[in-house]
């Protein structure tokens, strides 16, 4: 049964909830977002906050509690067969048969594709060339570092060119080099239009690719950040609360910098001498007749926020 026909928005989780123990656990509580066609959305969390329990019931592996969870607009429950088609998924610890060589391992998965032959032979060969194993075509997995298993997984995942991928870890056991080829690829499937979920505990990582971060603790998301916010944090910022928030005071805020709402608050990016121009700021907002219940200049790293959002602990 298809459910939705908005393109736009590939995958859709919507008050999804996993429990466990007769409902006594919840690994994850009412979650939603929507990943939208070419955007890489950065989940990042504590050990045990629901990661890679979200990823598996998004992919199918594992079925949720409540809630629904929509790819390409067909829930994954009642359309599994046809939802998961679409999904190139990567676990934190991808396992396989060891005592094989990559080219009959991937001709495997792409059978279940209905990819044969020579069109399955040059795929193959194409793919393995993208993650960088192609000097490993006559090596057998047993073989292989923990890297190269990670960049096989990537090879599996694509197989069947899919439109979303869900990556878990998938930067755990990587050497730098590796990671930048991940972050390279990663930011190549958004360029093709693909939605990317990206789990990963290195928010260097998620500041350089991430359009979103959802920041997961204990189940829950505490937080979606957009890239112009996350991409601000560690610079200085104004943040201001005035009594009121219309097109005049937008107007005079706009002279010292970019005012962004944020709920009742306003924070200013791109400021320079920051103390001093708070200091400014809040002689012209009172001289226009305004008033204001909070004024401070902030400026903390991504790691600082998220730290401050999970308590540091699990």
């Amino acid at each position: 049964m298809i459910i939705l026909h908005d393109y736009f928005q590939l995958i859709d989780v919507n008050g999804f909830s996993k429990f466990y123990g007769r409902g006594k656990v919840r690994a994850v509580d009412n979650v939603s977002f929507k990943i939208n066609k070419g955007e890489i959305l950065g989940v990042a969390g504590l050990n045990g906050a629901g990661k890679t329990t979200t990823i598996n019931c998004i992919s199918g592996v594992l079925l949720p509690s409540q809630g629904h969870i929509l790819v390409d607009g067909m829930d994954i429950v009642s359309d599994k067969p046809k939802a998961s088609r679409n999904l190139g998924w990567v676990s934190e610890f991808p396992t396989f048969e060891q005592n094989v060589k990559p080219i009959k391992l991937l001709d495997y998965f792409a059978g279940f594709y209905d990819i044969s032959g020579q069109e399955s032979h040059q795929r193959i060969l194409n793919i393995l060339k993208a993650v960088g194993l192609e000097d490993a075509v006559d090596r057998k997995l047993s073989t292989f570092s923990q890297g190269m298993k990670k960049r096989f997984g990537l090879a599996t995942a694509m197989i069947s060119d899919p439109q979303n991928y869900l990556l878990d870890e998938i930067l755990n056991g990587l050497d730098p080099e590796g990671v930048s080829y991940v972050k390279e690829m990663v930011l190549e499937f958004k360029k093709a239009g693909k939605s990317i979920l990206l789990s990963t505990h290195i928010l260097g990582v998620l500041e350089d690719v991430a359009d979103r971060i959802a920041i997961i603790h204990r189940g829950k998301i505490r937080q979606i950040i957009p890239r112009e916010q996350f991409k601000n944090l560690g610079k200085p910022v104004i943040n201001l609360k005035p009594n009121l928030i219309d097109n005049s005071l937008i107007s005079i805020l706009e002279s010292f910098g970019t005012p962004v709402k944020n709920g009742d608050h306003i924070i200013i990016t791109g400021v320079m001498s920051a103390e001093t121009l708070a200091q400014e700021i809040g002689v012209a907002v009172v001289k226009a007749g305004y008033t204001i219940s909070h004024l401070s200049v902030d400026g903390a790293s991504l790691e600082q926020y998220f730290l401050e959002l999970t308590g540091g602990n699990a």
